[in-house]
């Protein structure tokens, strides 16, 4: 399952184009075609990250500033695709995957700091998990009845378009858009890393 969501996750933004918007929109953070991830809400999350998991002492926090970013941006764009797909996301069922997983990781706040190991700010647990569920939900919109593999595809293919249809714009000061491997490369000499490799991967066992 890790390595599905991987591969699809990473193909979504393949075709993406990079703008650099740090100088025309002061306290932006991203664009997601026309809607703007600001600075300030990213750091809300940072800070909320930060508290249950340190810094990094090698690069200051600049790897997760880019897992979170690229959390938010990959949002977006399941967010579209449920809207386009007419699905109905059960958050019922959200909210039983969070009582399981809560009960798994010992209460909330050992499930707080699973989260943030994983790049997950708590406060956007169960938005991730709810996106689990959108994956799935946007797949059965489109083709009911048929077996899960199929309606997978169709998900992830509405997935593809959508974001093939979208310029991803990142600030210069949290790093440049990769369209070949979709990734956001630091914006010093650090070493690059996949931005979208693992987006609801919360409730998969390691």
């Amino acid at each position: 399952m890790k390595k599905q969501l991987k591969k699809v996750v990473g193909l979504l933004f393949v075709s993406s184009v990079l703008i650099a918007c740090g100088q025309q929109n002061p306290g932006t953070a991203a664009f997601v075609g026309d809607t703007r991830i600001t600075s300030d809400e990213l750091s809300v999350y940072l800070d909320d990250l930060r508290a249950v998991v340190p810094i990094e002492n090698n690069d200051q926090g600049t790897a997760q500033t880019r897992g979170v970013l690229a959390r938010l941006i990959i949002g977006q764009i399941i967010n579209e695709a449920v809207i386009e797909s007419n699905a109905i996301v059960d958050q019922s069922l959200v909210a039983k995957d969070y009582e399981a997983l809560e009960k798994q990781n010992g209460g909330p706040e050992a499930l707080a700091v699973f989260a943030g190991s994983r790049n997950v700010p708590p406060m956007l647990i169960k938005e991730v998990l709810s996106q689990n569920r959108a994956l799935e939900a946007i797949g059965k919109a489109l083709q009911p009845g048929a077996p899960e593999l199929v309606q997978r595809a169709r998900g992830e293919g509405l997935l593809l378009k959508i974001a093939n249809s979208k310029k991803i714009e990142i600030n210069p000061r949290y790093g440049s858009w990769v369209s070949n491997n979709g990734s956001i490369a630091p914006p010093a000499n650090e070493l690059s890393e996949p931005a979208f490799a693992k987006p609801i991967d919360l409730l998969t066992n390691p």
